[in-house]
């Protein structure tokens, strides 16, 4: 009897990887590695008495640490493809807070008023988490909307008047200090970087959310009670993007009530929408984040010491975000 023809799938026989396959999944996976290579070496190469300085790359660190910041606890709720959209709002809000309470003594401990908004912005993260997992409103909706009031708010509580005095050092320190050579906003980075992968990575929680994030029906039905991860994981957002903006106002050593969240909401996305398009193509993660703002960061501080002007930036920016994308997405479409 003669053999059955060869089932064949898109790319070649079914259940056989071609050469293609191997070279496509290399460059999804690793591309944008290599593309932050590539840009540090051509930095490097045409600006080496600036560039490839260790005193630039901690500058580098320094540059992107409140993006990192704010982009992993974005990273969180993306993971259960949950949009948060209140991050601008948030990290102004912190900032300002943590500066009025500790500039009015409020509360005279620098450590209880980083805490105490802390808490103040997983309360308001959750909320919204509610919103989304019981009252059926959408994640870009109800965040959008949360974002909307605490701005109303905190232009309400501030008059609009910047907080200029009474900051004490205790605080400035997280903006300002540094443990050796490394900054400090590097060091919130870097801790935030670590318990975010530890947690998504290597707790039940965090496999949970990677499950509602590919399949939430499945999810459910496995007896994993979805509704409650919303409120988790816009709450660790909500959070970072607070911390985000205490972080802001100590490096400024001001409390700013307005314009310090949107610096960071778009390329907050950009950075994590970048880092889903490497190692793991198509999912959100912590190391891709960090990735991406790496990226993100060498990018924008290699095209200033080149001379390039802001609007080019932007401009590379987006592509590069572009081709992020459409990698991962490409490489999805293929596998199915």
């Amino acid at each position: 009897m003669a053999d059955s023809p060869e089932a064949t799938g898109p790319t070649g026989p079914r259940g056989r990887t071609t050469t293609s396959d191997r070279v496509i999944d290399l460059v999804s996976r690793y591309g944008t590695i290599a593309s932050l290579v590539a840009c540090v070496v051509i930095f490097s190469a045409l600006k080496p008495d600036v560039f490839a300085t260790s005193q630039n790359f901690f500058n580098i660190l320094n540059q992107v640490s409140i993006l990192g910041i704010i982009a992993l606890g974005l990273t969180v709720a993306l993971v259960q493809g949950l949009f948060d959209l209140s991050l601008a709002g948030m990290a102004t809000l912190g900032g300002f807070l943590a500066c009025k309470w500790l500039a009015d003594g409020t509360i005279g401990s620098p450590v209880l008023a980083v805490l105490a908004v802390l808490v103040l912005a997983l309360v308001i993260g959750a909320c919204s988490g509610a919103v989304v997992a019981y009252g059926g409103v959408s994640a870009f909706i109800a965040t959008l909307a949360v974002g909307s009031i605490l701005t109303g708010v905190v232009l309400g509580v501030s008059d609009s008047q910047t907080i200029l005095s009474g900051i004490p050092d205790g605080f400035l320190i997280m903006g300002q200090g540094e443990i050796g050579p490394i900054p400090m906003p590097v060091v919130f980075l870097a801790i935030v970087a670590v318990v975010l992968y530890v947690f998504l990575e290597q707790t039940q929680v965090g496999r949970h959310m990677y499950a509602i994030g590919g399949n939430a029906e499945t999810a459910r039905l496995s007896g994993i009670p979805v509704k409650r991860y919303a409120l988790i994981a816009l709450g660790i957002s909500a959070a970072c993007a607070a911390l985000g903006g205490m972080i802001v106002a100590a490096n400024l050593g001001v409390g700013r009530p307005q314009g310090v969240g949107d610096t960071y909401l778009l390329d907050s996305f950009a950075a994590a929408f970048i880092g889903a398009s490497t190692l793991r193509p198509g999912r959100f993660h912590i190391l891709g984040t960090v990735i991406g703002v790496l990226l993100i960061g060498v990018i924008n501080n290699g095209l200033s010491i080149m001379g390039v002007e802001t609007f080019w930036q932007y401009a590379v920016r987006g592509i590069i975000l572009l081709l992020a994308v459409f990698a991962a997405s490409f490489l999805v479409m293929r596998r199915r």
